[in-house]
């Protein structure tokens, strides 16, 4: 009798404990994220997206562009504009917003300075907030988690299709000896 009480037990505790297995993101799903036509700010100052100079790994020059579509946790709008990325991992960038009444916040838009280190685009802004993007599988999407004051927000952006985007210079074939 213990036995069945026991065993019955176990089952039960694994039950509780068991999780649906996660399902791999796939471009369609990303795309699901998407809020478009979400406004953020018009830029009266032109914006150029400069070619990356050499020696800039390939998976870095992928950040390059304009994402846009999209609104942190559905609610507020955002979008950033990738217009250098070096060397060294640094990257320039334009970061702009919506008006959000929720947070108390007006549209704004702030040229910022970030890093790109394994895989990620990463910084902080002035008001605190941790911010780290990711590139998806296939390059097309943009994944952002930011972390401030009000908790944890997540974001998915799409590729600006029509903006004219610095090609992505050739890999150099390896030399043979």
């Amino acid at each position: 009798m213990w036995r069945l009480v026991l065993i019955a037990g176990a089952l039960a505790l694994s039950a509780c404990v068991m999780k649906p297995p996660v399902k791999p993101a796939t471009p369609e799903s990303h795309a699901d994220n998407l809020k478009v036509g979400c406004y953020t700010v018009d830029l009266f100052d032109p914006y150029r997206l400069q070619f990356p100079e050499n020696g800039v790994p390939r998976a870095n020059s992928k950040f390059i562009g304009v994402w846009k579509d999209a609104a942190w946790d559905g609610e507020w709008c955002h979008d950033l504009y990738v217009t250098e990325v070096r060397q060294d991992g640094t990257v320039t960038l334009l970061d702009a917003y919506g008006p959000s009444t929720k947070q108390n916040r007006e549209a704004t838009v702030f040229k910022r300075q970030a890093v790109i280190k394994d895989g990620a685009l990463t910084f902080t802004s002035v008001g605190g907030a941790s911010v780290v993007y990711r590139l998806s599988e296939n390059g097309n999407f943009l994944i952002g988690r930011r972390i401030d004051a009000l908790g944890k927000s997540e974001i998915t952006m799409a590729r600006r299709d029509g903006v004219a985007v610095p090609p992505i210079p050739p890999k150099k074939p390896a030399r043979r000896s």
